[in-house]
């Protein structure tokens, strides 16, 4: 078994296949399922970490750990996350998180040295993809959105040759898809990779409200359908009911992972998936 990925503190990455920038700790989990096949098929993965998400909750750690920074926790719980997934090398770049009072006030990261260090890290790492967060920040988060713009101009800033995708793409008929900003170009299968997904959720403990009680009933509505979920959890329709609250109902709720094709670069051929997955039966391609 693989050591823990490791830390990073300069933007220096090894040469690997592929290179997924997020925004914070924990956003790996919306491409935990691709991260666990690209490594299964022997890929090295740099995974980078923009900024520590130090505005995240500190609900779930006020008695334990008071006094730890919130960034540092949520480094170690990325670390832990990665070598879940199979990930090769985490970056963590340590830029200020966007604290939800600045949200929709324009740009709030440093752009030009974002996307210079980004490019840099391209240019070590070399990789034939690149997968980050969609135009819209999959469901509309300002930092996501960011950080895409940003790798998109890193990548065409060193004239990347190889494929981007976002993740966090819409899946048809899933729950919460209707969020997310792009259709499929890709969807991945990522059933078989159940139980290292929700292992990799569990490390993230600061953050876990976060992707397990959203969905918990707040009017008369809701609850009459969370009933029904229950009452009927041994039929698919009343399953989708069920408030999320615990790992493996957040995996039953997206077996599949969608991804959207940003840009391939050069004369346009085959992206990434068409070359190495097109014979995976747990790959579909799109487009």
């Amino acid at each position: 078994m693989r050591e823990p990925a490791h830390a990073v503190g300069s933007p220096r990455v090894a040469k690997s296949d592929g290179v997924v920038v997020i925004a914070h700790p924990d956003d790996e989990i919306f491409a935990s399922g691709t991260l666990c096949l690209l490594a299964e098929k022997g890929f090295r993965i740099a995974l980078v970490s923009v900024t520590d998400g130090e505005n995240g909750s500190r609900e779930l750690l006020r008695h334990v750990v008071p006094e730890v920074p919130l960034g540092t926790i949520r480094r170690r719980e990325l670390a832990l996350s990665a070598w879940a997934l199979g990930v090769t090398e985490v970056a963590y770049l340590g830029r200020e998180d966007i604290p939800p009072e600045r949200w929709g006030s324009g740009n709030c990261l440093d752009q030009g040295c974002l996307v210079s260090t980004l490019a840099e890290i391209i240019r070590q790492a070399d990789p034939k993809l690149i997968l980050t967060h969609g135009p819209h920040g999959g469901y509309g988060h300002p930092a996501h959105k960011e950080v895409y713009r940003c790798v998109m101009a890193a990548a065409r800033d060193v004239a990347f040759a190889g494929s981007v995708f976002s993740f966090a793409a819409q899946v048809g008929h899933a729950f919460f898809s209707w969020r997310f900003d792009q259709p499929s170009d890709v969807l991945i299968d990522a059933r078989c990779f159940f139980r290292r997904r929700m292992a990799s959720l569990c490390y993230h403990q600061s953050q876990s409200e976060f992707f397990l009680t959203p969905y918990a009933p707040r009017n008369i509505r809701n609850l009459l359908s969370v009933m029904f979920g229950f009452a009927f959890s041994f039929t698919e329709a009343g399953r989708k009911r069920v408030p999320i609250m615990t790992p493996d109902r957040f995996f039953n709720r997206f077996p599949v992972e969608g991804l959207a094709l940003q840009a391939t670069g050069g004369e346009r051929g085959p992206h990434f998936f068409q070359e190495h997955f097109s014979d995976d039966a747990r790959v579909r391609i799109i487009v």
